[in-house]
């Protein structure tokens, strides 16, 4: 079964393993542009923002992932956030209650997919497949 190539627009500073997983798999027209905000940009406007669980508990510490959150609204129909790594794993003296409130913050009031991934593979084939969903179901499939 042959897919329909779709285009996968990733953010110029992106680098490492998801690209070379993106670039091969099947039907991906990969293009590297300037994102203001968000990593991934899939069909139909759904952003994709990668973080490392360090990164998130980071932005979670520091509220920036508050402010990145207002910005990737104001652009994007759909957001969805990928955690890489284990998130509860104890750094900068945070609790799993902070991480949970987080977590719960995102998807009640801003309507926000988290996803967790082993590693950036496993985040290649999560974006890929997203990116294959929309194109055979639309948004809501």
């Amino acid at each position: 079964m042959s897919v329909i190539p779709f285009s996968i627009q990733a953010d110029r500073r992106e680098r490492g393993r998801i690209l070379k997983r993106l670039e091969e798999a099947e039907g991906v027209q990969l293009e590297m542009v300037d994102l203001e905000f968000g990593d991934y940009l899939l069909p139909n406007k759904i952003v994709v923002e990668r973080k490392s669980a360090t990164d998130f508990i980071l932005s979670v510490v520091d509220e920036g992932l508050w402010v990145n959150i207002e910005h990737l609204e104001r652009l994007y129909a759909r957001i969805v956030y990928i955690i890489e790594g284990d998130p509860y794993v104890a750094r900068f003296h945070q609790k799993a209650l902070d991480v949970h409130r987080a977590f719960a913050r995102m998807v009640v009031q801003h309507n926000i997919s988290v996803l967790p991934s082993a590693d950036p593979d496993h985040s290649a084939m999560l974006i890929y497949l997203m990116g294959l969903v929309v194109l055979e179901h639309g948004e809501k499939a």
